[in-house]
């Protein structure tokens, strides 16, 4: 496996220094810092720029995480064009989040944090790009939530973006929300979940591990699933003739 490529710049921005950063919620943000990187390089004209944005889970370092796209030859060949991740408001890669300080007490802000929408999102990236000169995007492209901000970048910022690609970002369907509130009540149950505040040795793993796993089960089709399971029971190398407890063989009565 060849190795990860580093971007060719990583770094922090910090917008709303002197004005609050005001979020679609009411609340305020001040300052906030967005983590960046770049591989390959700005034009003179700045308009070689291709942002993308991440999912949930991801980073501002996209080749991390979507390695055989970005680089020489590449889809987002890094020869030709500025390729440009920003870690999101909210995350924990560097970006303004719950880990961080909150200047009015000193503290982490934890659950205090205020609800960030993908509009503000967006506004974040859209600030960050003017301090590095990009006033328009050859493309916008994102998977999941990054396809939601895609969507809302062509919105927002029609006059800055030429293409918009957004992928599986469809509206979430009553099933689906239904599916989010348990994964976060798996979550809430975990003993170690402390209202939000727990620290780096304490946290809820188990019902972040359970939650992620109901999640995972809504990212795949039934065809996916039908392909790759069917009615096999045996998925991880388990005998399906014994228990799953106690190793001791079922006692079938006739």
């Amino acid at each position: 496996m060849s190795a990860v490529l580093n971007p060719t710049i990583e770094d922090d921005c910090t917008i709303a220094g002197d004005t609050p950063f005001q979020l679609a919620c009411g609340a305020q943000l001040q300052p906030v810092t967005l983590r960046y990187a770049l591989y390959g390089r700005l034009n003179k004209e700045c308009d070689n720029a291709i942002l993308v944005c991440h999912a949930l889970s991801g980073s501002a370092r996209i080749a991390d995480w979507w390695p055989t796209m970005v680089g020489r030859a590449s889809v987002f060949d890094t020869e030709r064009y500025c390729v440009i991740g920003i870690n999101v408001i909210g995350s924990c890669y560097g970006s303004t989040g719950p880990r961080s300080f909150d200047p009015r007490t000193g503290k982490p802000y934890g659950s205090q944090f205020p609800l960030i929408s993908i509009a503000d999102m967006v506004r974040g990236q859209a600030k960050l790009l003017d301090s590095l000169g990009v006033w328009r995007l050859h493309t916008v492209i994102g998977g999941s939530i990054g396809g939601m901000q895609a969507l809302q970048w062509a919105v927002d910022f029609p006059d800055r973006v030429e293409r918009c690609i957004a992928i599986g970002a469809a509206p979430l369907s009553p099933m689906g929300l239904a599916l989010n509130h348990l994964q976060r009540q798996a979550i809430r149950n975990d003993p170690a979940w402390r209202n939000g505040g727990y620290g780096a040795d304490a946290q809820p793993l188990k019902g972040l591990a359970l939650a992620r796993a109901i999640a995972v089960c809504t990212y795949k089709s039934p065809e996916l699933f039908t392909e790759r399971f069917g009615r096999n029971p045996n998925r991880n190398s388990e005998d399906p003739c014994h228990t799953w407890c106690c190793q001791k063989p079922w006692i079938l009565s006739t």
